[in-house]
């Protein structure tokens, strides 16, 4: 959805699309259930949107370092959510002792409304620093390595195959991850060296 809206509000509608559906499938396998946070998918899609469209970017090869250094944010965003519920225990305790012996109707009212308003709040500036952030660094690493680009003939299909990879790591083992990881490297080691004249 975020994909969407975003095509509709820029017009960019092939590129915002295809960076959803990679984020969508890179992260396939886990599932919301329980107590489990899962990764913030929203904030990183809707950073690698905004930083795609700030810097003008349309070409798979470029967008792929977007991609990949908006992904953080997943997890940054799973941290902060972790945080809130810990900080919610005491509102928690609060509703509580309100059903044991309700005084004031308001109390949950109130007690929703400052979650509601810490989560929002919390989650918005940590939002704007990572991706502030982001901008600097992408800003450094376009300006002095624009050639890494040249060479690496990344497609929308490459990188749809680097997601669905996601799958893999339902198999829940650190082996199997520490080989896709090396592969990965491997491979980029690979076309990346080239450009800097190694």
């Amino acid at each position: 959805m975020v994909g969407f809206f975003w095509g509709a509000a820029t017009g960019e509608y092939t590129t915002s699309l295809y960076i959803a559906i990679f984020f969508e499938l890179f992260w396939l396998d886990l599932i919301p259930a329980g107590t489990y946070i899962p990764p913030q998918l929203t904030a990183a899609t809707f950073a690698a949107l905004a930083l795609t469209t700030w810097f003008g970017l349309d070409q798979p090869s470029r967008i792929m370092f977007v991609l990949f250094a908006s992904m953080p944010l997943a997890w940054i965003g799973t941290k902060v959510e972790g945080w809130l519920r810990e900080r919610e225990q005491g509102s928690y305790n609060a509703l509580l002792n309100w059903a044991r012996n309700p005084r004031s109707k308001h109390l949950p009212g109130a007690l929703i409304l400052r979650s509601m308003a810490r989560g929002l709040l919390m989650g918005w500036i940590t939002f704007l620093a990572a991706i502030l952030i982001l901008k600097l660094g992408l800003d450094v690493f376009f300006a002095f390595y624009p050639p890494i680009f040249l060479h690496l003939g990344v497609t929308w299909a490459h990188l749809w195959v680097a997601a669905s990879l996601g799958g893999l790591m339902a198999l829940r083992l650190k082996r199997a991850y520490v080989i896709l990881a090396t592969g990965i490297v491997i491979v980029a080691l690979f076309l990346i060296l080239p450009d800097f004249g190694i």
